[in-house]
């Protein structure tokens, strides 16, 4: 019987998110990587509605600085439906090796959150950006 070696889980907060080529600097957050299959007792989609991706998207969430990226992202998307964008997030090793990576393709931002104001906590200002998307991909770094 094969001896296999045990292999540590992968630190959470090591990771970076990348639109297009582009990186987007200072995500502090990317939650909502769920993918969810079809009941096959349901039968075949209807042909005649658009398979889209059930249940929330990704929220990224970061610091707010005087960026407007999160929010010009979401304004072109209002503007222009057509404008997807692949997001990749990548996971790294705890030696900053990229370990996993997670494909968003055709991703369109569908929510923009601005921070909630408080004149009595010392509390970072956040916003959050949602993404929907077309398709999740599992990837190994350098596919």
């Amino acid at each position: 019987m094969p001896v296999h070696q045990r292999e540590d889980p992968l630190p959470a907060f090591r990771f970076r998110v990348y639109r297009g080529t582009r990186a987007l600097l200072q995500v502090t957050e990317a939650s909502g990587l769920v993918l969810e299959g079809r009941n096959p007792a349901f039968g075949q989609p209807d042909p005649k509605k658009p398979d889209l991706p059930s249940g929330p998207g990704v929220v990224l969430r970061r610091g707010v600085t005087q960026d407007k990226g999160f929010w010009d992202w979401f304004c072109q998307a209002q503007s222009d439906p057509a404008l997807k964008d692949d997001v990749r997030i990548v996971l790294m090793d705890k030696d900053g090796r990229d370990a996993v990576v997670w494909m968003l393709e055709g991703a369109y931002p569908v929510r923009w959150s601005g921070p909630d104001l408080k004149a009595d906590c010392s509390a970072v200002a956040f916003e959050s950006l949602e993404l929907r998307f077309d398709r999740i991909r599992w990837e190994s770094p350098g596919q």
